[in-house]
């Protein structure tokens, strides 16, 4: 392998010699580090041998008493453990640290990878290695290496909700995530979805039977009804029970319920506050077009409920289509 010539990247602090000898010294001592990390795992393999079959938990007790006493982490021991049975003596590369045959020691093909660096290079980095290993580099610096750190970091639900709010809070970076249209869907869904769930708890808290209610339990007014004019026994159950099971409707039937009563509880919540003075008569037409737009698909929903016909004629797609009208 020909080695590059070491130039300095620093060169109004540093001469290409000065930096040449700061290198080579360095290495010297990444190499000396490297032999140390090999033969204490080579010394943990020769005390207890490595045995896929054995139990794992007796392998483990020695070596945790074996680290404490010699004053190591036990998993950094099991660690050095690992990498010196995944590289045998024979096939470790000198010149190559520790962290690189760390880093590929899972790759099944790693004794000729290692002898391979990447195009242009001289020798492997840990970050290179554990981007050929599939693995996050510990410096992420391509988009898609940053990109997948944050991916990592977000698994968690909590962890990414806590993300995501703290992003939306800058400004610039909530108006380029909006200014995606995929992105403006996928929130409105989300929200929609909300929303719709929300609606669909309180219908079934207004229709919640009373606990004291019960089939015999209509107090004296129910008793007399001639008497005292109260609609018939039968009349008042059937008043009294839900429009819908909502314990055995199908999920399309909440849903259907759950979005009229999102609808209809946003416009009794905004209409005593509008503005109306204050709009324009282009923002006038685009509400009542929007408007337009909605009875037509209730229209349309209506009859798919009561004829069971689902399809849409072509004016019904031009009205659902059509944007606002233009001034």
């Amino acid at each position: 392998m020909v080695r590059a010539k070491i130039v300095s990247p620093f060169p109004k602090q540093f001469s290409d010699r000065q930096w040449a000898r700061y290198v080579k010294q360095g290495r010297e001592l990444v190499e000396e580090e490297s032999s140390l990390q090999f033969r204490l795992g080579d010394l943990s393999l020769k005390m207890v041998e490595h045995n896929p079959r054995s139990v794992g938990r007796g392998v483990f007790l020695v070596l945790d008493r074996y680290a404490d006493t010699i004053g190591i982490n036990v998993n950094t021991l099991l660690t050095y453990r690992h990498v010196a049975h995944a590289w045998p003596q024979d096939k470790r590369v000198a010149g190559t640290s520790w962290s690189v045959h760390q880093a590929l020691a899972a790759l099944p093909d790693r004794f000729e990878v290692i002898l391979n660096p990447p195009e242009g290079k001289d020798r492997w980095t840990e970050d290179a290695a554990l981007s050929r290993a599939g693995r996050l580099p510990n410096r992420p610096l391509t988009k898609d290496e940053k990109l997948d750190r944050v991916r990592t970091l977000m698994r968690e639900d909590e962890s990414a909700s806590e993300a995501v709010e703290a992003l939306i809070q800058r400004p610039d970076v909530a108006h380029r995530v909006m200014s995606n249209p995929s992105n403006q869907r996928i929130l409105y869904r989300a929200h929609h979805e909300q929303r719709q769930e929300a609606a669909a708890a309180r219908f079934a808290a207004a229709h919640e039977p009373d606990p004291g209610d019960s089939e015999d339990n209509f107090g004296p007014d129910y008793e007399n009804d001639d008497e005292t004019g109260a609609a018939p026994r039968e009349e008042q159950v059937r008043r009294r029970e839900p429009a819908v099971d909502y314990q055995r409707a199908s999920s399309e039937v909440l849903e259907l319920i759950g979005s009229g009563t999102t609808f209809l509880v946003d416009l009794q919540r905004m209409i005593p506050g509008l503005h109306v003075s204050e709009f324009t008569e282009r923002e006038v037409r685009a509400v009542l077009d929007n408007h337009r737009r909605i009875r037509a698909a209730l229209d349309w929903c209506d009859s798919a409920l009561s004829t069971g016909d689902k399809s849409m004629d072509d004016e019904l797609a031009r009205i659902l289509s059509e944007g606002d009208d233009e001034p």
